[in-house]
């Protein structure tokens, strides 16, 4: 199987990636769809920096951030079946911040990416580009592309949050599964 590292360079332009065909031939940090945690995390780290997001329980959040290893991201987050022993991930997600609320620099790199992807998975629908308010609070912003392949999905966010709340701006590049994303449509009820 093809393993593509999505590379991001914080001050220049995305780097162009080869073709692929299945959101599995992506990696973030070296870590892929289908991969067990515990390749990359212990039990200790997942258990410690689990999260409790999800009304319904089936699959597990999980936000690792500054590990030694991350190279591009400042953080990744993953979810994985929550009765799984193996702990495969079937969501994984990077995360670049803007601490000093930079969102222009973040707009510029979502444009890059998607570029990117449109070339590297000519076979997904695109979704078009859209901005709308964050249910966090009116003033807070998301802006987001969608690729939808008949694997599951690659959504790149830009997250510009209101002074107010006093949150980093972030972008997110993420890569879901369509069992997760069917999970997802009930996980708040």
């Amino acid at each position: 199987m093809w393993r593509l590292l999505l590379i991001f360079i914080l001050t220049l332009s995305f780097q162009t990636l080869t073709k692929a065909d299945d959101i599995t031939d992506f990696e973030i940090e070296g870590i892929s769809i289908g991969d067990s945690a515990l390749d990359f995390f212990t039990k200790e780290e997942i258990k410690k920096n689990s999260k409790k997001y999800y009304k319904d329980k089936k699959f597990t959040p999980v936000e690792m951030n500054n590990f030694s290893f991350f190279k591009k991201y400042s953080g990744i987050d993953f979810d994985y079946k929550s009765n799984d022993p193996n702990y495969i991930i079937h969501a994984i997600s990077g995360i670049i911040s803007y601490k000093n609320k930079n969102i222009e620099k973040c707009y510029n790199q979502l444009d890059n990416i998607v570029n990117d992807i449109r070339i590297s998975l000519p076979g997904f629908q695109e979704e078009e580009k859209v901005a709308e308010t964050h249910s966090v609070d009116e003033e807070s912003k998301i802006t987001r592309v969608a690729f939808w392949g008949t694997s599951g999905v690659i959504i790149v966010n830009c997250y510009n949050y209101s002074v107010t709340l006093g949150w980093d701006d972030h972008l997110a590049l993420t890569i879901n599964t369509n069992k997760f994303n069917d999970f997802l449509i009930t996980a708040y009820d």
